[in-house]
């Protein structure tokens, strides 16, 4: 067995069992988020090797009880004004650069109808498998994004994105182990996004069923 101590998390014991199985007592086992666990388990767990906590909640994987279902720490009061969303899309992306067609990813278009520039915006989703009604919830705070009064701009959320949720991009990690990439059911998205004082927005997406990890 690995030398990594066991958080009392089921699902997390099967993985670093099987993955005992698999290669016997390999404490090197590599890790690349540092979290404690290997990567080869985070792919059975559908966790982040890049990132110790892959929802977002605050809680590293290893000692998060539910490591794919963050709580919506959104408020859900405040003024009107805030940032809206105008669309979103997760199949058939295309990058308006290369003039190509990209892999299928979270595609948010926000605008800020405020007279003021908005920040510290927070973004949670959630992504349930039409087929098994498995959920998934991740929450993300984008400390040093910036929205220009009355400009509108798209976020993206992909397996290239920053790891850094507080990078100054709109580019940000998507789970490459998420339902979204691992499994060709349909699915819904149901996205929220809000900045400190505003009422949130939200809109829900669907993803046809296809090809998983193509687009579709």
């Amino acid at each position: 067995m690995a030398t990594y101590k066991l958080p009392p998390t089921l699902g997390l014991c099967l993985a670093l069992a099987i993955v005992s199985s698999a290669f016997g007592a390999a404490p090197n086992l590599k890790d690349t988020d540092g979290d404690g666990i290997p990567d080869v388990a985070e792919a059975l767990l559908g966790t982040d090797p890049l990132m110790a906590d892959t929802d977002g909640d605050g809680i590293d994987d290893k000692l998060d009880p539910q490591p794919l279902q963050a709580a919506n720490t959104i408020a859900q009061g405040g003024k009107p004004g805030g940032p809206a969303i105008a669309a979103a899309k997760v199949e058939d992306n295309f990058d308006s650069v290369t003039k190509k067609d990209v892999a299928d990813h979270l595609e948010i278009t926000i605008m800020n109808p405020a007279g003021a520039d908005l920040t510290g915006l927070k973004v949670y989703f959630t992504i349930r498998d039409d087929k098994t009604l498995r959920t998934e919830s991740y929450m993300r705070n984008l400390t040093a994004f910036k929205l220009n009064a009355g400009t509108s701009t798209v976020l993206h959320f992909d397996v290239g994105g920053s790891l850094d949720a507080n990078a100054p991009t709109d580019r940000f990690r998507a789970n490459p182990n998420s339902m979204l990439y691992r499994t060709a059911n349909a699915k819904t998205l149901t996205i929220q996004i809000a900045s400190a004082g505003y009422a949130p927005s939200s809109i829900t997406t669907k993803k046809d069923a296809g090809t998983a990890e193509k687009a579709d």
